[in-house]
C-alpha cells in the first residue's frame, strides 16, 4: 500500500517572528515576521517543521516604520474588535506534545497551541527523563487505555504531533539537548515543529553542520524575508497566507550550514532572509514558513499535521483500493477545519477556549472561613477651624514607626507631590484626571506602613543557601519577642528552625492556615448616635459594592525576596542546584528573605488625601456587628481609636507646607564625597561583558543582566537621644527627596531586647533604602478592571509586570530665569527621545517583554497574556526609562500569589534571557557572590490574594558594625547596580550607565553622611 505523504517536511525559522501578544488570531491590518529555514526528507519519511516566533506589529498604510514599531504588541484582548478572533478557527482533535529546552519562550508557544486544540497540551523539560523511551513509558503507565499494551505504546498512540521549543547552547552539546535529537531519531512518522534550537537540532540530525554566526550574533535587528513555497499535493502549506518580502526581528547566534550541492541531503532551502539563507526544504525548494503571523504558522502546521493523521489513521483501519489514494491526498490537501464558516462562528466561546490546558493547581486558599477578621477604618477629617491636611506619610512614619526595631514604610514617593491645597473632597473622577503632580497615578496612589508590635504579628527571617550551614533555615518571631508562634501548626524542630523555606512557608500559611479572606469589616465610629460605639458593615471581597475601599491591601505579609530565593522556586528555570556561593563573603545581617506579618497597618490615599486603618483579629461577631464576643476584635477596634485620635492630634498640630517648600528644586547633582569600592572592578566588569558577548556569540544566551556590588563604610556621629537602628530611616528621607519613585520602600529588620526568659532567636540587622521605580508583580482583583470581553470571573486575579530595560540620564543645569529653563526641557526631551528610538535599548526591552509573558503564560488562563504598553518613556527625578506593561489573569480559585511569584521569580530585567542558562553564566560571572536583596522583589501579600512587589533596584542596603567609639556608629553599605549585556553592547558605556543607576543613591549616602558629620 503506497502512503501518498511519504515525503515530509522539516521546517525552521533561525530567528525571530512574529508573536501576537493577545494570542488571538490575525486581524486585519497586522503582519507578522519571520525569519526560518525549512527542510524536508524526501526518503527517510519524516515529518518535521520548525520555526520561531516573537512579537506583532500592525501594519497601518502610510505609517514611519519606526511608528508602526512604537505600537508592537497592541494587541489586546481587552479590545472587542480582536476578542472574537478565536472564533475564526476551529480548535482541532490534535494531542500535542511541546519539549521544552529550558527556554524563556517555551510558554508563549505554549499559550499559542492551547488555542488550536481540544486536548491540554503536554509540556516536558528536556531532561526530565534520560531518554525517549523512558519518557513514552511515563505516559503509558500513565494512560491506562495503554498501560498493559504489547508492545509497548507508540508515539502515536499518545501525541499527534511535536513541537521543539528554543533554547541555549547547540545540538552537538548531549548536555544542551536532553531527550530532542532522540525524540526526532526516533519519530520519523511523527509530524515535528522545531523552534529555534528545535531547527537546529532538526539539521543536525540531518546531516547539517551547525555554526556560528558569520555576520555575527543577530538580535532585534530587523531583515526581509523571501520564501518559495510551491503549493503541490505534498506541501505542508506552512506558508499559506503568508506574503512575500515580510519583515522580521532576528534572534540567532547560529546558522544551518549546507554542503555545496543539496543532492547529498534530503533537505534544501525554500526561504532566504537578505543574504543568508533563513529556510530550507526538499530539492523542488517546498517551503514551510511564515503566515500572517506567528499565530498564523503554528495554526497551519496543527492543520497540518491533523490532517496528516487524519488520513494516516484512515489509512491503517481501513483497507483502500489503489483507486482511491487519489481521493486520500486531496482529504491531506484540505483545508476544511481551519476556518469556520461564518454560521458556525457561534459554536466556539471564549470561555471555553479559556478554560482549557489550565493545570489543576492546588486550592488557592479562598474559603468561606478564614483564620482572620480584617477591620478597616477611614479617618474623616473633622475639626473646629474648618478643613485641614492631613499629617504626610513621613511625618507619620517618623512620629509612629520611626524608632521601632521592625518597621515598613511601602512608600510611593512620586505621589506625595500632589498637595491638595483646598482641602476640597472631589469626586474620583475629577481627581483622575488631575495628573500633573502625581505623573504615574496607577503607580504611586497609596503608601502603606505598619510595624510588627500588633499581637497578631510575626517576623519572618529565611537563611538560604548562600548562607553559612550553621545559619541556613527559617525562624518566626512573634511580635511579642516569642520564639516562635504559639500555633502548633507553626512550631518548629528541636533547633528552633522550621524545616522549610520561605516560599513553602507563605504558601502554607496563606492557603493550609486559610488566612485568605472573602470578606472586609469598614468600621464607623458615631459616638453622636443614638447607640454610641462602634458601626461593623461587612463587605464581600469579590462583590462589585467593595469599590467602596479603593485599594487591595488587607493586612498580610510584607517584606522582600532576595535574589537567591531562585534556588527555592519549584520550577525547573530556577533549580541551580549545581552552584556554589563564597558564603563568606554573604552578610551574615542580611537574609535571604524576610517578611513581617503585618496585623496593624496605615494607608494613605495621595490622591485624595485620606488616611485609612487596617487591623485584623480573631474571634467571631455577633449577628448584629454592632458587639464583639472576642477580645482580639475589642483590642484592634480599641488601637484604632487610639490610632485615629493620634493621627488627627498631629494633623491639627502640623503646619500647612508652604509653598516654596513644595516647589523647591532639590540639587541633582551633589559631591560625592564618600568612597565607594566595586565588588569587580571596572578592568574586570569590561572583561565580564566581553565574557557575555562569547556567551551570546556561541547561542547560550541573548541577554545577560550583568551587576556589580558597590561598597562603603560609613562612620557617623551618634544622634542624642536615638538608638542606632533609628539612623538609616534618616538616609531614607534624604534619598525619597533626592530621587522619588512610584515603588520606594524603607524596610528595617534589628533583634528586640533581649531577656533571660525569652531569648530572640532573630539574627538579621538591616534597613533597606528603596527608590525602585519597577514594578515586578502586581496582582488585582479582575472585577475592578475595565470591561473584559472574556468574561472574567469572580475570583479571577489581574497580573501585571512592567519591566524597565533602557536608561538614560535626564539633563540637568542652572535654570535661573525662563530661558535657561526652557534650554533644559528642550535638550531633556531629546534624550528621551533618543532613548525612544535606541536599537539597542528596544531590543533588550522587547527580549524581556518575550520572557515576561514566557512566564506569566506559566499560570495565566489561555489567551490572557498581553502587552497594553510597549516600549514607553516614563521620566523620574535623575533618569528617563523605557518601559513596558505585561498583563495575564489567572484564576483564583487555581492560582494564588506564591504561584505567581514562583513563576516569575527572578525578575527577567534583572536576569536576561534565556532566564535558567542565563542564571548559571551570571553565578559564574559574578564570582559566586551573593545579590543579596537586590535583583530580588519587596512589597505585600494581602491576605485578599491580592500582591503588589517591585524590583528591588536603586537601593542601599544597610547594616551596623561594631563601633570601638561610644561617640559613632558605624555602618557597612552595599548599592547592587548593573544592566543587561546584548550583542550590541559596549563594554565602556555599560559601566558607565551601572554608575548612572547608582548616583541617586549614593548622592543621597553622601549627603546623609555629611549632614551627621562623617568621621573620616
Amino acid at each position: 500500500m503506497s502512503f501518498p505523504f511519504r515525503k515530509l517536511y522539516i521546517a525552521s525559522i533561525v530567528a525571530a517572528m512574529v508573536n501576537p501578544i493577545s494570542h488571538f488570531p490575525p486581524t486585519p491590518g497586522v503582519k507578522s515576521f519571520a525569519d526560518a529555514w525549512v527542510v524536508s526528507s524526501p526518503r527517510s519519511q519524516r515529518r518535521f517543521v520548525s520555526t520561531t516566533m516573537h512579537y506583532l506589529q500592525p501594519d497601518v498604510p502610510g505609517m514611519k516604520a519606526e511608528t508602526q514599531q512604537n505600537q508592537m504588541f497592541s494587541a489586546s484582548p481587552y479590545l472587542k474588535d480582536q476578542s472574537q478572533a478565536f472564533d475564526l478557527y476551529e480548535p482541532l482533535d490534535l494531542k500535542i506534545l511541546l519539549i521544552d529546552n529550558h527556554d524563556s519562550y517555551t510558554y508563549n508557544l505554549y499559550q499559542y497551541l492551547s488555542t488550536m486544540t481540544q486536548h491540554p497540551v503536554k509540556v516536558v523539560m528536556n531532561d526530565d527523563f534520560p531518554s525517549w523511551d523512558a519518557f513514552l513509558r511515563n505516559v503509558s503507565s500513565q494512560d491506562l487505555a495503554h498501560a498493559s499494551k504489547e508492545p509497548p505504546a507508540s508515539t502515536l498512540d499518545h501525541f499527534d504531533c511535536i513541537i521543539i521549543s528554543p533554547g541555549p547552547g547547540q545540538p552537538s552539546h548531549s548536555s544542551d539537548m536532553g531527550i530532542v535529537l532522540d525524540t526526532i531519531r526516533r519519530n520519523s512518522d511523527v509530524p515535528i515543529l522545531g523552534v529555534c534550537l528545535g531547527h537546529q537540532a532538526l539539521g543536525y540530525v540531518y546531516g547539517c553542520e551547525i555554526k556560528l554566526a558569520p555576520c555575527g550574533p543577530v538580535h532585534g535587528l530587523m531583515s526581509t524575508v523571501f520564501h518559495d513555497e510551491r503549493d503541490t499535493e505534498k506541501s505542508c502549506r506552512l506558508f499559506d497566507g503568508i506574503p512575500q518580502y515580510f519583515d522580521v526581528v532576528r534572534y540567532h547566534s547560529l546558522t544551518v550550514e549546507f554542503p555545496v550541492t543539496l543532492d547529498e541531503l534530503d533537505i534544501g532551502p525554500i526561504a532566504w532572509c537578505n543574504s543568508d539563507v533563513s529556510s530550507i526544504s526538499d530539492p523542488t525548494r517546498k517551503s514551510i514558513g511564515t503566515g500572517e503571523n506567528g499565530y498564523r504558522l503554528i495554526r497551519n502546521f496543527c492543520d497540518f499535521a491533523f490532517r496528516y493523521n487524519k488520513q494516516r489513521k484512515l489509512e491503517f483501519e481501513t483497507q483502500l483500493a489503489p483507486t482511491q489514494q487519489d481521493d486520500m491526498t486531496s482529504v491531506l490537501h484540505d483545508t476544511v477545519g481551519v476556518l469556520k464558516s461564518p454560521e458556525d462562528s457561534s459554536s466556539i466561546h471564549i470561555d471555553t477556549i479559556l478554560s482549557r490546558s489550565q493545570n489543576n493547581h492546588p486550592n488557592s486558599g479562598i474559603s468561606s472561613e478564614s483564620y482572620y477578621h480584617v477591620i478597616i477604618h477611614k479617618i474623616t477629617k473633622e475639626s473646629e477651624h474648618g478643613p485641614y491636611r492631613f499629617p504626610t506619610p513621613e511625618q507619620v512614619f517618623e512620629e509612629f514607626y520611626s524608632c521601632r526595631h521592625n518597621s515598613f514604610w511601602l512608600d510611593s514617593s512620586t505621589g506625595e507631590t500632589r498637595i491638595r491645597l483646598d482641602g476640597v473632597q472631589r469626586e474620583s473622577s475629577d481627581v483622575e484626571m488631575e495628573r500633573d503632580g502625581c505623573p504615574i497615578m496607577n503607580n504611586s496612589r497609596f503608601s502603606i506602613m505598619g510595624s510588627d508590635d500588633g499581637p497578631l504579628s510575626r517576623k519572618i527571617e529565611y537563611f538560604g543557601r548562600e548562607h553559612s550551614t550553621e545559619q541556613q533555615g527559617l525562624y518566626v518571631t512573634s511580635g511579642l519577642g516569642d520564639a516562635f508562634d504559639s500555633n502548633a501548626s507553626r512550631e518548629p524542630d528541636e533547633s528552633g528552625v522550621l524545616d522549610m523555606n520561605i516560599l513553602q512557608y507563605l504558601r502554607k500559611e496563606l492557603i493550609k492556615e486559610q488566612e485568605l479572606v472573602q470578606t472586609v469589616n469598614i468600621a464607623t465610629f458615631c459616638a453622636n448616635s443614638t447607640r454610641p460605639g462602634i458601626i461593623l458593615s461587612t463587605v464581600h471581597e469579590f462583590d462589585d459594592n467593595d469599590n467602596c475601599i479603593p485599594f487591595n491591601y488587607r493586612g498580610g505579609y510584607v517584606g522582600y525576596l532576595g535574589y537567591e530565593v531562585r534556588h527555592d522556586c519549584s520550577d525547573g528555570v530556577s533549580a541551580t542546584h549545581n552552584e556554589s556561593f563564597q558564603s563568606d563573603r554573604t552578610n551574615p545581617n542580611v537574609p535571604t528573605a524576610a517578611f513581617l506579618f503585618a496585623d496593624r497597618s496605615l494607608l494613605y490615599d495621595h490622591l485624595l488625601d485620606e488616611w485609612y486603618i487596617i487591623g485584623l483579629a480573631k474571634g467571631t461577631f455577633n449577628k448584629d456587628l454592632n458587639v464583639t464576643t472576642d477580645t482580639s476584635v475589642e483590642k484592634t477596634i480599641t488601637w484604632i481609636q487610639d490610632i485615629a485620635a493620634k493621627i488627627g492630634s498631629l494633623a491639627v498640630r502640623q503646619p500647612l507646607p508652604g509653598i516654596d517648600r513644595l516647589t523647591k528644586k532639590i540639587d541633582l547633582i551633589h559631591d560625592l564625597d564618600v568612597s565607594f569600592s566595586p565588588n569587580r572592578s571596572k578592568e574586570q566588569y569590561q572583561m565580564d561583558i566581553t565574557r557575555s558577548h562569547d556567551e551570546i556569540r556561541r547561542g547560550e544566551s541573548y541577554e545577560l543582566c550583568v551587576t556589580n556590588q558597590l561598597t562603603a563604610e560609613l562612620e557617623l556621629r551618634k544622634l542624642p537621644l536615638k538608638k542606632d537602628h533609628e539612623s538609616p530611616f534618616g538616609l531614607y528621607k534624604f534619598l525619597r527627596r533626592r530621587n522619588p519613585a512610584p515603588f520606594s520602600a524603607f524596610f528595617s529588620l534589628y533583634p528586640k531586647q533581649e531577656s533571660v526568659d525569652s531569648p530572640s532567636r532573630s539574627s538579621a540587622q538591616l534597613s533597606l533604602c528603596c527608590s525602585s521605580p519597577e514594578r515586578f508583580l502586581c496582582m488585582t482583583k479582575a472585577r475592578s478592571q475595565i470591561s473584559h470581553p472574556l468574561s472574567l470571573k469572580a475570583c479571577d486575579f489581574v497580573v501585571e509586570s512592567k519591566p524597565i530595560k533602557g536608561t538614560a540620564g535626564r539633563y540637568t543645569g542652572p535654570a535661573d530665569n525662563k530661558e535657561q529653563l526652557d534650554f533644559i526641557q528642550k535638550v531633556d526631551s531629546e534624550i528621551a527621545a533618543g532613548l525612544k528610538q535606541s536599537v539597542k535599548d528596544r531590543a533588550e526591552n522587547l527580549m524581556i517583554v518575550d520572557l515576561l509573558r514566557n512566564d506569566l503564560g506559566r499560570v495565566c488562563k489561555v489567551g490572557t497574556v498581553h502587552v497594553p504598553k510597549l516600549m514607553e518613556i516614563e521620566s523620574y527625578a535623575t533618569v528617563h526609562q523605557m518601559v513596558s506593561t505585561v498583563r495575564g489573569v489567572v484564576d483564583g480559585h487555581t492560582t494564588n500569589a506564591i504561584d505567581v511569584i514562583e513563576a516569575c521569580f527572578p525578575g527577567g530585567s534583572m536576569t536576561g534571557a534565556p532566564k535558567h542558562r542565563t542564571m548559571e553564566i551570571l553565578h559564574d560571572i559574578e564570582q559566586g557572590v551573593s545579590r543579596g536583596p537586590y535583583s530580588g522583589c519587596l512589597g505585600y501579600i494581602s491576605l485578599n490574594g491580592c500582591m503588589d512587589m517591585n524590583i528591588i533596584i536603586r537601593t542601599a542596603v544597610l547594616t551596623p558594625s561594631e563601633s570601638f567609639d561610644k561617640l559613632t556608629e558605624v555602618w557597612q553599605v552595599s548599592i547592587g547596580c548593573g544592566g543587561a549585556i546584548t550583542a550590541l553592547s559596549n563594554s565602556n558605556d555599560e559601566y558607565e550607565e551601572m554608575l548612572l543607576k547608582s548616583r541617586a543613591v549614593r548622592a543621597a549616602i553622601s549627603e546623609w553622611s555629611q549632614n551627621r558629620g562623617q568621621r573620616q
